[in-house]
This record gives C-alpha cells, structure tokens and sequence, in this order.
C-alpha cells in the first residue's frame, strides 16, 4: 500500500521543485522592464488566470476589456483602485500576487486590463491624484 503512493510523493515534490526553479519574476520584470507593452507582459504573466476575458478561476474579478466590468470600479476612484491593487481585495492577493512588481508596473498591469474607454481618464485621474 505504501509503494503505491511513493510515485506520487515524489511526482508531487519533483512538480514543485521544478515550476519554483522556472519561476523568476524578478527575472522577468527587469527584462521586461520599459518595454511598450510591458503591462500587457505583466497582466499575461501575473493577472490573466483571474482577469481574462474567460478566466481559468472564475472569482468575479474584472475582466480584461469589459466595460460592465470595470465601470464600477472606476467610478470608485483611482485612490480604491489602487489601494485594492496593492492591499488585496476579495481573494485577490495583495499586489495582485505580483509582489516583486513596482507601484508604476502594477499601474501600467491596470492600465493594460482596461477597456479603451477608461484608459485615458484612468491615467488623467491617476496623474491628478499623484500632484495632491
């Protein structure tokens, strides 16, 4: 009976080791650092399980490019947004789980899941609310 679930034990423990010794966000976020579509590079890398247009887990997070999505949490303010994204909301980890990721890269992670119409006047109200 033992023998039978050794092979899983050590599937189990060769998986983990092998997906923590592939992942290197600090790695990736230099790399990608300045780049033109560094957002959408972090949004894919770190937030596209839960913020997809179809989600692989599905927790009622905003959805990238859904305007019903997003319109309530913009008419929250940019000061929720941010204090969501960077505390954690919800089953959302704080940081959206990017805890390597600068202030400036979860902004421009933000910026790249919203919908054309909110990007403009999110960066407006984001530039306003940095001059206070």
């Amino acid at each position: 009976m033992h023998l039978r679930i050794l092979p899983l034990i050590i599937g189990s423990v060769l998986a983990y080791t092998t997906s923590a010794a592939t992942h290197h966000p600090q790695e990736f976020l230099k790399n990608i650092q300045g780049s033109k579509n560094e957002g959408e590079q972090i949004v894919q890398h770190f937030c596209s399980n839960c913020h997809a247009e179809q989600p692989m887990i599905v927790i009622g997070a905003p959805r990238m490019n859904q305007k019903e999505d997003w319109e309530p949490r913009i008419k929250n303010g940019v000061s929720v947004v941010m204090q969501h994204t960077i505390e954690g909301v919800g089953a959302m980890p704080p940081r959206g789980g990017c805890f390597e990721c600068s202030d400036q890269q979860l902004i421009l992670a933000i910026i790249a899941m919203l919908p054309k119409e909110f990007k403009e006047s999110f960066s407006t109200a984001l530039e306003k609310s940095n001059s206070k």
